[in-house]
């Protein structure tokens, strides 16, 4: 019997959709390796709560960066766990079905690393039938655009994902124009680290960072101020030490990533035909991926380009759910990027 899976392969966290059970997996991106054997020791949520906390003998990787895989043993490792994890003994029997979202600037070598990883992965990879599909057309369908061909006005989703973001406008099923940046999730975390180093001399790793941006990150003034004590190691006395930071800090320091993100937006929009941008204009845009629930940040956008603004309900799972639809629906896997199998 065959099996449908489909997988949103992300640079922050991978998400994996079974057809009729829905998403099933959600982890982080993450391999603990043994650095003496090169061997993997843990994956996903148990691999990150090591980040920052390993002996020498132990190394965290993301195998994938900025989209694209860059560590291909590692990421094999870890869509076999995964797969093994969501679907259980079931992954042996039948052909399997993969539908992996890959971002609209991916190269061609790039492409046929993650559909190699893929097929790897399986424990039957000639059974094994992966296909790619553009992650902002995947977001879009997940965010329940119109994207049908009876549709012609024209969407545009902005889908802020760990270590990139993408933007497209979408009309009957293809995307009209589209562009990405190399920015996402990961380089707000990482603006969080420089600050409170430059500030307050305190030394923090990534998982505090990504709590304080959870917790407090804004990148437009909000209405109510938010406070959170960071902990980390003081620079001065060596010691550990703890400050106490509000949500108005962080709107300097995040505001070359989000600028970034508007001006990624503002050249796809000024690439439009004058009708598309009429729609747009009446529709707005639609944010998508994690990095959109980021607080002021839909705020910060509408500001910078005059156009209302929405983010996705279930931001964080569009892209998945978007796969997902496109297992059941023929209609839908008609907009798939064929790539090559591998």
């Amino acid at each position: 019997m065959a099996k449908d899976i489909g997988i949103d392969l992300g640079t922050s966290t991978t998400n994996i959709f079974i057809k009729d059970r829905g998403i099933v997996l959600s982890e982080p991106s993450v391999v603990a390796v043994n650095t003496n054997t090169g061997k993997p020791i843990a994956v996903g949520t148990a691999a990150e709560r090591m980040i920052g906390r390993t002996p020498p003998s132990i190394s965290t990787v993301r195998p994938v960066r900025k989209g694209a895989i860059a560590d291909f043993e590692t990421a094999e490792f870890m869509l076999r766990y995964f797969l093994a994890k969501a679907c259980g003994l079931s992954i042996n029997f039948g052909s399997t079905r993969m539908i992996l979202s890959v971002p609209t600037k991916i190269s061609e070598v790039e492409q046929l690393a993650v559909l190699e990883a893929a097929k790897s992965s399986c424990r039957k990879p000639a059974k094994a039938v992966p296909r790619l599909i553009e992650e902002p057309l995947a977001s879009a369908i997940g965010a329940d655009l119109p994207l049908t061909a009876e549709n012609a006005e024209g969407s545009m989703i902005v889908d802020v994902g760990g270590g990139t973001t993408e933007v497209a406008v979408i009309s009957m099923g293809s995307i009209i124009v589209g562009d990405s940046v190399t920015v996402g999730g990961e380089d707000f975390d990482a603006q969080v680290v420089n600050y409170m180093r430059n500030e307050h001399n305190l030394l923090i790793g990534e998982e505090t960072a990504e709590t304080v941006k959870i917790k407090a990150g804004c990148v437009f003034p909000q209405m109510q101020e938010k406070y959170i004590d960071v902990y980390g190691r003081d620079m001065i006395t060596g010691l550990p030490g703890n400050v106490r930071v509000q949500s108005s800090e962080l709107i300097e320091p995040f505001r070359d990533p989000a600028i970034q993100i508007v001006e990624c937006v503002k050249s796809v929009l000024d690439g439009l035909p004058p009708e598309i941008s009429a729609d747009i204009v009446r529709n707005g845009i639609t944010m998508a991926g994690g990095g959109s629930l980021l607080a002021g940040l839909p705020e910060f956008l509408r500001t910078e380009t005059n156009v209302p603004v929405k983010v996705a309900d279930g931001a964080q799972y569009c892209t998945a759910e978007g796969i997902g639809r496109c297992l059941s629906d023929l209609s839908l896997r008609q907009l798939l990027n064929a790539g090559r199998s591998a």
